[in-house]
């Protein structure tokens, strides 16, 4: 079975590599663009910006996409997610903050909120590798809600602790992070 692999991988680049005829191009749907995520902020819905991420760690390609399902729980070798800066530049005070995509029910609950660890200049996460694309390993539950039609609202299911957090739907698609901060409590 694994001869045919490599047969497989060429043909797929082979045809990624092939310019389109009109044709092609006409009858090609154009690449989507992420959905906009909103956050409540108390009296409207803001829109959020989205930072890239990379790749790395004992998973992780050249070109900083993972590669293979490594057991980071099992103290295997990891693979991380990697976000530039030490902290965000939104701070949020709301430990069980709101947040809206307009989407499809299979898009907003692709969504994953992950929580990542701050270290001197970027911060990070864990990754497996799963069937269905990427598995942050320190995510936390998210309540998707539908509010109407093509409208998701998700909201983390516990209070967040203080630290970094980014929703996520992929290990190379951008991100939201946000800080949350202590309030006092």
């Amino acid at each position: 079975m694994s001869r045919f692999v490599p047969v497989i991988v060429l043909a797929a680049s082979l045809a990624a590599a092939a310019p389109l005829s009109a044709e092609q191009a006409e009858t090609t749907p154009p690449t989507t663009a992420l959905p906009q995520i909103t956050r409540f902020d108390g009296s409207a819905w803001s829109p959020l910006e989205r930072h890239s991420v990379w790749v790395t760690g004992a998973g992780a390609t050249t070109a900083g996409t993972a590669t293979a399902t490594l057991k980071s729980k099992l103290d295997g070798p990891k693979t991380y997610v990697v976000l530039a800066g030490a902290t965000s530049d939104l701070v949020l005070k709301d430990p069980k903050p709101r947040f809206r995509v307009e989407s499809d029910r299979a898009g907003a609950a692709a969504i994953q909120l992950a929580q990542f660890e701050p270290e001197d200049t970027v911060r990070s996460t864990t990754i497996e590798r799963v069937r269905r694309g990427v598995f942050f390993t320190k995510g936390i539950d998210l309540e998707v809600i539908k509010i109407s039609e093509g409208l998701w609202e998700l909201r983390p299911t516990k209070s967040l602790e203080p630290g970094e957090y980014a929703l996520a739907t992929s290990d190379s698609d951008p991100v939201v992070d946000f800080t949350i901060v202590a309030t006092g409590y």
